[in-house]
């Protein structure tokens, strides 16, 4: 709710209680990180809010005593079992304390793990690309993880201390009630000011860093800029560190501003509530010592009252912090609890299997399609064919509309309208996991892992990851056989730098990669049973020469395989048994190379122009 709606004081309690109500779910997350940690958690904060009352009370004991007792004549066995009682409380408090933070510790770990798998499973279900492509997913996205960390534990932590407080709260309440009901009710009302003006603080802190996150990912990009290695050389030619620099101090500052000014209010109203506490608590001891020079209570109930007063103080100070630390916590635990209830997209949805409809003609019938909060059709009713077990080329210029056909075949996205048919079956219907499964691919930016070389291929069928004998037919299938024999270690380099120390990597050219990648599908493609082949710009990091051997080797790869090919080479396409020409979303041409090359139309123009650079 904007804090502009949050009007009168009967909405504002709702609000507050509306916020503090979704601890439970933080809670049950402790549980299922560590039962039997949060257990002890729970038991070690209730002995130790009980150890003041008890500590107090055995000081009002011994001070009776001593008063009381006449000289020369007192009882030694009460006086050490006071004493004894009282090294006993104190022994327990002491050792509690850092067993507790201990326990504390341990269950930081298990729950920072739980929380930060709940965030990677929650993104790996999301089996489309709506949301990757989407910057509120981003927004949504960091807000999840910056919170992630360490709220959940820092709501465990506050509720405990309220636990703990609340118990010797209630202790030292009963006693002063005893007392002087009145006392009660003046420290009661003059800690309400305090603990309503810090749900207003953290209500005002919430909205800006929740309003400002855009911007802090946009420090953050700033900052990769400055030290990544894919943007170093760029920066370095073009002299572009002052100008990031600024940027990133420029966004900064306009951060840092508005949390300065908020910052000041705060720490004024707080002086400001300091002073009435202070006051409240002076008047209280001044009511309790003139009872006691009044001589109406005894000195040993002087000091249990003044450090009831004290504790009673120290108490709500402490639960009044604490709930509005879980207060704020509250509102930041929120953005974890939105991003795991994202909901799945329709490719997730689907569940059909993939019995009987392999190897059959896959069906763009009328597809359109547009990226989720576009108004531009990429995709503009194109109809066609991939016969099963034939090789389509798509050719076209960059943006006509390839990769957004590699994404609905790969059921990355579902068609804005249209039907993607498989046999008789709706793609959209066709359990996303299975189609992949079947499905193999190398995209145009293909991923470069900074794991061994080994892992790289092997991660094309992961299940064989450890099978060095596949994976190295893999490379040679790929051509990558010779990139990892230069390497020092073989299939065990690292590569990469990232992670280079004492295991120096190995830092490999656009090719190399390539390469690397290719093997990564071959892998896929001899190892399991696909049905479909998708190459995206397979070669575009080769050479002339690299190129024909590979595209040898994907002659035979192909064989039996519906496959789909782009690339912006044309002599590599005329492998295929049909070509598409796209333009704008729209098919423009189809047929073989002979084919279209005898229409003498725009496919037969950008041959021709293509094939005069290499005359």
């Amino acid at each position: 709710m904007d804090q502009s709606e949050v009007t009168t004081p009967w909405l504002k309690t709702r609000k507050a209680l509306r916020v503090l109500a979704g601890t439970p779910r933080v809670l049950k997350l402790c549980f299922e990180s560590n039962a039997k940690l949060t257990t002890g958690v729970v038991i070690l904060n209730t002995l130790l809010g009980l150890g003041p009352l008890a500590e107090i009370y055995i000081v009002k004991l011994l001070i009776d005593f001593v008063t009381q007792s006449k000289p020369g004549s007192f009882d030694l066995n009460q006086l050490a079992l006071l004493l004894g009682a009282l090294a006993v409380v104190r022994l327990l408090s002491n050792s509690l304390q850092p067993t507790l933070e201990y326990i504390q510790e341990l269950l930081g770990d298990f729950l920072t793990k739980h929380v930060k798998l709940l965030i990677l499973n929650k993104t790996s279900s999301l089996a489309g690309l709506t949301y990757f492509e989407n910057p509120k997913y981003y927004d949504q996205l960091v807000k999840a993880q910056n919170e992630s960390g360490y709220r959940p534990l820092g709501m465990l932590f506050s509720t405990s201390s309220i636990l703990r407080s609340t118990i010797g709260l209630v202790s030292m309440l009963c006693v002063l009630l005893a007392f002087q009901p009145l006392l009660v009710l003046l420290l009661l009302a003059l800690s309400l000011p305090h603990l309503i003006a810090q749900f207003r603080h953290q209500d005002q802190s919430w909205s800006i860093n929740d309003y400002n996150i855009p911007e802090v990912r946009r420090m953050d990009y700033f900052g990769q800029i400055l030290t990544m290695k894919d943007t170093a050389k760029e920066l370095r030619i073009f002299g572009l560190h002052d100008y990031f620099i600024e940027m990133f101090k420029t966004k900064f500052g306009e951060y840092q501003k508005r949390r300065a000014s908020l910052r000041l209010t705060h720490w004024r109203n707080n002086i400001l509530l300091s002073v009435l506490a202070a006051t409240g608590m002076v008047a209280s001891y001044g009511y309790v010592i003139y009872r006691a020079i009044g001589q109406s209570i005894s000195i040993g109930s002087l000091s249990l009252y003044l450090g009831a007063i004290t504790q009673v103080q120290f108490s709500l100070e402490t639960i009044i912090w604490s709930l509005a630390r879980l207060y704020e916590a509250n509102l930041y635990i929120n953005n974890l609890f939105e991003f795991l209830a994202l909901k799945e997209d329709d490719v997730t949805a689907a569940a059909l299997s993939l019995d009987n409809i392999s190897h059959k003609d896959i069906v763009f019938d009328h597809v359109t399609f547009a990226y989720p909060e576009s108004d531009r059709n990429i995709l503009d009713d194109i109809s066609f064919i991939l016969p099963a077990g034939k090789t389509v080329a798509l050719v076209g210029e960059n943006g006509a509309g390839k990769t957004t056909i590699v994404k609905l075949l790969s059921k990355m996205y579902s068609p804005t309208k249209g039907t993607i048919k498989v046999g008789d079956k709706s793609l959209v219907e066709i359990d996303p996991k299975a189609w992949r499964k079947s499905t193999s691919v190398i995209f145009q930016d293909f991923n470069r892992y900074h794991m061994t070389a080994q892992e790289n291929i092997g991660i094309g069928q992961v299940e064989k990851i450890d099978d060095i004998e596949a994976i190295k037919q893999a490379a040679i299938a790929g051509g990558a056989d010779e990139v990892v024999d230069k390497l020092d270690k073989k299939y065990d380099t690292l590569l990469g730098l990232w992670f280079a120390t004492e295991d120096k990597g190995a830092d490999l050219s656009g090719g190399e990669w390539q390469k690397l990648a290719l093997a990564r599908t071959f892998m896929r493609t001899q190892a399991t049973k696909t049905n479909l082949l998708i190459l995206d710009e397979p070669t575009a990091a080769l050479d002339p020469k690299a190129e024909h051997e590979v595209f040898m080797r994907f002659h035979e790869l192909t064989k039996g395989r519906t496959t789909l090919l782009i690339s912006h080479r044309f002599s590599t396409v005329r492998m295929a048994d049909l070509i598409l020409l796209l333009e704008n979303g729209k098919i423009i041409e189809s047929g073989s190379h002979d084919e279209l090359m005898k229409q003498e139309g725009e496919y037969s123009r950008l041959f021709n122009l293509q094939a005069e650079k290499y005359k």
